[in-house]
């Protein structure tokens, strides 16, 4: 079976789940941007009303549509690029490992893997209302030594997936120990 990231995981290793960022991220990038743009078009057509533009003549007006538009554009340009950092911004978990991919800029990003034998600590934080409302969060795994931390913002349904995390973890050690217990999924 091929499936996306295939080339990050050993022969036989099978992903469990994936921890992505929750769809307010999404939301809150899209007012934004929407937000900026009303602001930017609903002046510029204020000032045009008003005659304030006195230095740009008729002739010239069809410049000033073209300067718009490409403003438009930068905004939603900038919010597709945003929406990228964060969509493939994603944790995978397995059984054997967690891939963290934090995708830094377009054409930058950084792979970490740690092996859940070596998770030390799992911590998750919901700060504020919205977050305790729709369950979203920051989730922190700590590898043993302090050699090592992933940190995913706005975490999609954060307190499972750090209990699920915490039980793979549970079940790496013990397996590693010489016994054997079942394995859920996130």
């Amino acid at each position: 079976m091929k499936f996306e990231q295939e080339h990050l995981f050993e022969k036989g290793e099978m992903i469990l789940g994936k921890v992505r960022k929750h769809w307010i991220v999404y939301v809150e990038d899209f007012l934004m941007h929407f937000f900026g743009c009303f602001v930017f078009i609903s002046a510029s057509i204020y000032l045009a009303s008003q005659n304030r533009l006195t230095f740009i003549t008729a002739n010239e007006s069809a410049y000033g549509a073209m300067i718009l538009a490409m403003i438009v554009l930068i905004f939603w340009t900038s919010f597709f690029y945003q929406w990228t950092i964060n969509y493939f911004d994603v944790w995978y978990v397995t059984d054997k490992h967690i891939v963290a991919i934090n995708q830094k800029k377009i054409f930058e990003r950084e792979e970490a893997f740690m092996e859940l034998v070596r998770i030390q600590d799992v911590s998750f934080e919901k700060e504020g209302f919205l977050a305790t409302l729709f369950g979203y969060g920051t989730l922190k795994v700590q590898s043993a030594g302090t050699e090592q931390e992933f940190i995913i913002e706005y975490a999609y349904d954060v307190e499972n997936d750090a209990h699920h995390i915490m039980n793979l973890r549970d079940k790496a050690k013990t397996e590693a120990g010489g016994e054997k217990s079942e394995v859920g999924s996130v």
